[in-house]
């Protein structure tokens, strides 16, 4: 049995008592300076529970305050050596995913203030604020712990001035999808491009895709995997970069633009960044969170990198900050094209001339077409036009006369293999001798 305190002691004996008639109601209400209907409480709590009752049920627990105070502790030696690039909203998402964590958010974010711990996307009033703290701490000579200064020091960004929001209701899913590449050292200490696609209706990422260079082929993998899993878009708008333009008048005269109109999509190209601000927006919030990611994930190639993207990163953006597909209202076409047929159709086509050898040359090297139902090897005339083909996979194919063909590469033909003894000396070139009756020997006789 639990031992009661000198107060609670008193408590029971008196309640004790007047179970057993030896006290009034009163005397008790006035000896303990409670109510009655707390006395008949304590009565009742003794007859239920008797002499354990009594036992205060605080005792022997952490007191909130002090409970507090141990997670806002731990919380912020993890913040600063492990999540210390994260913003404060996605490292509270971190730990309370966990559930080892009872806290709620303002509680986080106000300890972290007064502890001079802020986000690195914080408001430009908290950073001057901040930076004015740490400033008279160092200059007092105040013991500031290594991990607070090298926050300090990596807190000392310039504030980028977010675009303007605009409402964007009027807009279904499928009506028109931006895409964007955004340069940054995303992982592995190299820099390299996230190609992004966004539905401006619904701000619900549809694919993307890490290159280390802003290429056309990153837009194809991005196109390719929209359609495959959503449909084929109403409107695609870009800026006015080689891969979707050439100038102002010929939009349709890239390969994106080939593409966008083989599949009937309207390509729309601009060079301000406010006529696409929903792309440019989540390219903020994606390099806000992503980059941090993926160094506390360990992450340093590109295969890894895009894979947790797509697979981890993505699903957990569009569950917080998009909007549910109306399937009702969406302008989303839908796909009568199998795989194959689509990556044929979204791939880089370049016009070549086949030569005397019935092959094509690409990269100085050269492919002859092959039959893909037989696996023969099919010739044409020379100068005869076709289109070489680099699929999505990255495979070789000719479209000659309507029909495709597989194309195998062949081994360098200008090379000439000569012939060396077994000494490796050059075998010496026989002379030829004309005949006695040969005429040239006659003439030169009769000279």
């Amino acid at each position: 049995m639990t031992n009661l305190n000198a107060k609670e002691e008193k408590t029971y004996n008196i309640i004790n008592k007047v179970i057993q008639n030896e006290m009034t109601r009163k005397e008790a209400m006035v000896e303990l300076n409670l109510s009655r209907q707390q006395v008949y409480r304590l009565i009742k709590l003794y007859y239920k529970e008797g002499k354990e009752g009594f036992v205060h049920k605080n005792r022997g627990k952490i007191p909130y305050n002090k409970k507090i105070n141990l997670i806002i502790e731990e919380l912020e030696i993890l913040y600063l050596t492990e999540y210390y690039d994260y913003n404060l909203v996605a490292f509270y998402e971190e730990v309370k995913e966990k559930d080892k964590y009872d806290i709620s958010y303002s509680s986080l974010y106000n300890a972290f203030l007064n502890d001079d711990i802020i986000s690195p996307i914080a408001h430009k009033e908290t950073i001057k604020l901040y930076n004015e703290n740490m400033k008279k701490a160092i200059s007092s000579n105040e013991n500031i712990p290594e991990e607070k200064m090298e926050l300090f020091e990596s807190r000392q960004i310039t504030y980028e001035q977010a675009h303007v929001r605009r409402s964007s209701n009027r807009y279904v899913f499928g009506q028109e999808i931006q895409m964007d590449a955004c340069e940054k050292m995303w992982f592995g200490g190299i820099i390299s491009y996230l190609h992004l696609a966004i539905d401006k209706g619904t701000k619900k990422i549809l694919f993307s895709w890490f290159e280390y260079e802003e290429i056309t082929r990153g837009y194809l993998i991005l196109l390719y995997n929209i359609i495959i899993n959503y449909g084929i878009p109403a409107r695609i708008k870009t800026d006015n970069r080689n891969s979707f333009s050439n100038n102002k008048n010929k939009i349709d005269s890239t390969q994106f633009g080939n593409i966008c109109e083989t599949l009937k999509i309207e390509l729309i190209t601009t060079s301000s960044s406010t006529a696409k601000a929903n792309i440019e927006r989540e390219n903020g919030v994606v390099k806000n969170r992503l980059i941090a990611e993926l160094r506390h994930e360990g992450i340093t190639t590109i295969e890894e990198a895009n894979k947790y993207l797509n697979e981890i990163f993505i699903p957990k953006m569009n569950k917080k900050f998009s909007y549910e597909i109306d399937y009702k209202t969406s302008k989303m076409k839908t796909n009568n094209y199998s795989e194959e047929e689509l990556k044929l159709i979204i791939s880089e086509k370049f016009s070549r001339i086949i030569d005397n050898a019935s092959s094509i040359k690409y990269n100085n090297k050269y492919y002859v077409p092959i039959n893909p139902s037989t696996g023969a090897m099919t010739c044409f005339k020379k100068h005869t036009e076709c289109i070489f083909i680099i699929d999505y996979d990255g495979n070789y194919w000719s479209k000659i006369e309507n029909n495709y063909y597989q194309l195998y590469e062949l081994e360098d033909r200008d090379s000439i293999m000569q012939k060396e003894s077994i000494n490796d000396k050059p075998l010496e070139k026989k002379k030829y001798i004309p005949l006695k009756n040969h005429p040239w020997r006659k003439n030169m006789m009769l000279k």
